[in-house]
């Protein structure tokens, strides 16, 4: 019986190397997918003219900062976008989904809801102005120190 002496032994051998073939020696690089760094943003992005401001980057880029600014920026930025005048009546609700840290800065998702109209007063002079809408978008904000970039993501759930 020699011959089942054999495979015991070479069963053997593959139980107790099970896992060790194809590893990664000591020293050696990680693979690519653990090395794959996201490059850091560059430029700026479009801020709409209108009563709402472009908010201030924050001094000191953290998850809290980072969060408020992406949130001030799309929500004053689609507000102006959906501005008509002094007698818009407007309707517009953000909310931020994920912020994510990143050796450059962060990564935040924000998704925005909204719509406007003109309605003026009884007696103005002004004309009522088409009813503008702003269908649910999510954008991907890549914040830096000195950079600023965004990008469409696939849309979240609107915000209500």
């Amino acid at each position: 019986m020699p011959s089942q002496s054999v495979r015991l032994a070479v069963l053997g051998v593959v139980v107790l190397t099970a896992g060790c073939f194809g590893a990664p020696s000591p020293g050696s690089p990680p693979p690519s997918e653990a090395t794959t760094t996201v490059a850091p943003p560059t430029g700026t992005v479009e801020f709409h003219d209108g009563p709402k401001e472009r908010p201030d980057r924050p001094t000191v880029l953290n998850e809290s900062s980072v969060r408020k600014f992406v949130y001030e920026y799309q929500y004053r930025s689609v507000y102006n976008g959906l501005w008509q005048g002094e007698y818009t009546e407007m309707s517009l609700a953000c909310r931020v989904d994920t912020v994510t840290e990143r050796s450059w800065g962060y990564d935040v998702v924000i998704t925005c809801t909204g719509s406007s109209t003109t309605d003026p007063p009884v007696g103005s002079t002004a004309t009522e102005g088409p009813i503008s809408d702003y269908f649910t978008q999510s954008y991907r904000y890549s914040v830096s120190a000195d950079a600023l970039a965004r990008e469409s993501v696939e849309n979240r759930d609107q915000v209500s």
